[in-house]
């Protein structure tokens, strides 16, 4: 994370350095061990996007898979990776995806963004802004409030947010609010720590403490509760798709053609079903 720090800062760019190498240098947690990372991302100024990941790339960084997506439409650069590099690197452009940027977006971020006097030449989140990324990482990203799923990872994090914010003071002025009561309820469930994140259920915490309930209870439930979510998600796409065709000839025609193909509705809803099924995102 030094060495990124360097690297950006000889270009006149300040990271801010998000989730859990974030968490890390801010001292979140009691012991470095509490956090495993898989990658470090950090956010940078929008003007400084494509330089920052010139820079890397200068040094050696690769791309891991190659993106395909418009520039406009991603959150971060494709991952990049150096061969003898212990972590991978995530060059982000907004915090989260465009369809929750207007919520949470980068100017927000940079508004209330913190220092961190052990690590000159960048900032990370402020302690507020941690709690809503972990929410919207954790259960809109990552389809965690869809599905009826939580990871142990997000609520531990969620927890030692909680020793520095009042949790219950998040929804009130939040787009998401009833979405992030039902995660804190099902976080303090799960923890075994009553009422410590916000004060009262409702019926939307209830619903989804009935959601995930069943989804341990049933493997079937939890297998056709992610297949609808699937459905609705490759419908949401091709809906997306289509009015994006409107203005541009050949995504049309490959829209087209693909529509007209049996075998694409298939492979759009295998593809939606497995996505999370496994997921490694730290």
């Amino acid at each position: 994370m030094k060495q990124i720090t360097a690297t950006l800062n000889s270009a006149g760019v300040s990271p801010i350095y998000l989730k859990g190498t974030g968490n890390l240098i801010d001292g979140i947690y009691t012991d470095i061990g509490e956090r495993i990372i898989g990658d470090i991302d950090f956010l940078v100024p929008g003007t400084d996007f494509l330089t920052a990941a010139e820079l890397f790339k200068n040094e050696g960084y690769q791309i891991c898979r190659p993106n395909n997506e418009p520039i406009d439409q991603i959150k971060h650069y494709p991952r990049l990776w150096k061969e003898n590099v212990t972590a991978d690197i995530e060059i982000h452009r907004s915090p989260v995806t465009v369809n929750h940027s207007l919520h949470f977006g980068a100017d927000l971020v940079q508004q209330f963004k913190k220092e961190v006097a052990e690590y000159p030449g960048c900032y990370v989140l402020s302690d507020e802004h941690k709690v809503i990324l972990n929410f919207i990482h954790s259960q809109l990203t990552n389809a965690g409030h869809a599905l009826g799923v939580v990871s142990l990872r997000d609520i531990y994090d969620l927890y030692c947010f909680s020793k520095r914010v009042d949790l219950s003071k998040i929804p009130q002025a939040f787009h998401y609010r009833k979405k992030s009561i039902a995660y804190f309820k099902i976080s303090e469930k799960l923890l075994n720590l009553p009422c410590n994140f916000y004060p009262h259920e409702t019926i939307g915490s209830r619903y989804y403490r009935l959601k995930q309930d069943l989804n341990f209870k049933s493997a079937f439930i939890y297998k056709v509760n992610r297949l609808v979510w699937a459905i609705s998600e490759a419908i949401s796409y091709g809906i997306q798709q289509i009015r994006e065709s409107s203005s541009n000839g050949k995504l049309r025609w490959k829209i087209v053609k693909s529509i007209i193909t049996p075998k694409w509705y298939g492979e759009k809803v295998t593809e939606y079903y497995q996505k999370y099924k496994n997921d490694q995102t730290f």
